[in-house]
């Protein structure tokens, strides 16, 4: 009789166990599953990306308060001219909503509405980490989203101030996210020269030393590579902020993908001794490094691996039909510099030092010659100049 009561009771025990919801997992958003599911291909889906009513004012606010957010308390006179006494959650709904400098016309194409408030508050919090920046910092208040306003310094005083900065980058994504839905007709008539962002097109993109062949599998993935031509860093963060802060679901690959040979120039700057690059041939096409077949007919990607010497050199890659002419050729070039040589003259001295100096403190580009440590951070700080000290020659 006992042995069946404690029957009984492991059986109802295993019952109620087995009632339980499992709790759900949270979505790997490491840099390591990024890069093996080739989610930079699709960074965010088509519909996120430009749910405008995606947050209230009221919800905007309260995520920056959330986030402890200098933006949430910031006073109107330090967001910029063109404020007007609002608050920054208001200027990014505005913005959103095609407001002041957010609307326009360019190329045939015009923007009303713009982009998501969740991806303008991504873009703020990648560019100048912004959203959890507790205090004012004038330079990331100036170059709040990172437009028009380049890494040697200064801004284009059209788009300076936090204000004009979120309102031309919401124009600026929702245009690139129009003109992403262009046929190849479009951009070869608007942009013939560089990378052409239409959906299904390729192109090589870096990640540190690594440069990878991207498929733009939707109009905000080449929204996004047009805004920022990078694998790592930005739009990776961009891809793990979206999904780690409004739980935005990952998007899986789709659409069809334009075959062809890659022309298009790559120019790195590197303070690396190894980089791997990546490109797109098509299909019926062979690729070359000198007599190197480095893709035949079927294939439609080949990759590559320099080790440059300390010094700027140039590489070709070749494209050649099965009867081996020549139908074409890409542009390598990579400027390997000394760890610390900041202005590429071949020596780490003082005048390095100054450049460091003056962009002490500021959140660069990811490729920007004074990121000494783009692994780690986009930040120039004791880091960047510990590296430095290592190569300095005075």
């Amino acid at each position: 009789m006992r042995k069946l009561l404690i029957s009984i009771v492991i059986i109802s025990l295993l019952t109620i166990s087995l009632n339980i919801p499992e709790r759900a997992l949270a979505f790997d958003t490491s840099s390591d599953n990024y890069l093996r599911g080739k989610y930079y291909n699709n960074l965010v889906g088509d519909a996120d990306f430009i749910d405008v009513n995606s947050m209230t004012v009221s919800q905007i606010q309260a995520f920056l308060v959330s986030k402890g957010s200098y933006l949430a308390r910031a006073p109107s006179s330090k967001l910029g001219s063109g404020a007007g006494g609002r608050k920054a959650s208001r200027i990014i709904w505005d913005a959103s909503h095609g407001y002041r400098e957010a609307s326009g016309t360019s190329r045939g194409i015009t923007v009303t509405n713009t982009v998501s408030p969740m991806v303008l508050l991504v873009t703020l919090q990648k560019e100048q980490s912004l959203i959890t920046r507790t205090t004012y910092d004038s330079w990331a208040m100036t170059a709040s989203m990172g437009y028009g306003c380049p890494d040697s310094g200064g801004c284009d005083p059209t788009y300076r101030g936090f204000t004009n900065q979120v309102e031309w980058a919401a124009w600026q994504m929702r245009w690139n996210y129009e003109a992403s839905g262009k046929n190849e007709a479009w951009w070869d008539s608007n942009y013939p020269n560089g990378y052409q962002y239409f959906v299904g097109n390729t192109g090589s993109f870096g990640w540190g030393s690594t440069y990878y062949n991207v498929i733009f599998r939707n109009k905000s993935t080449g929204s996004l590579y047009r805004y920022t031509p990078h694998v790592g860093y930005g739009n990776f963060n961009f891809w793990r902020l979206m999904i780690d802060w409004f739980d935005i679901s990952p998007v899986t690959l789709g659409g069809t993908v334009h075959s062809s040979d890659d022309h298009v120039t790559i120019s790195d700057t590197t303070y690396r001794n190894l980089v791997k690059i990546s490109g797109s041939k098509a299909s019926n096409s062979f690729a070359y490094y000198g007599s190197t077949l480095l893709a035949g007919s079927g294939k439609t990607s080949w990759t590559i691996r320099f080790s440059p010497q300390v010094r700027k050199q140039t590489y070709y890659i070749t494209y050649k039909s099965s009867g081996g002419t020549t139908l074409g050729r890409k542009k390598i070039i990579i400027d390997r510099r000394k760890v610390g040589d900041v202005n590429g003259d071949g020596t780490v001295d003082l005048l390095d030092v100054s450049l460091m100096s003056d962009a002490w403190g500021k959140v660069v580009r990811d490729d920007a010659s004074l990121n000494l440590n783009p692994e780690g951070d986009s930040v120039v700080d004791l880091l960047d100049i510990s590296l430095m000290a290592n190569s300095y020659e005075g």
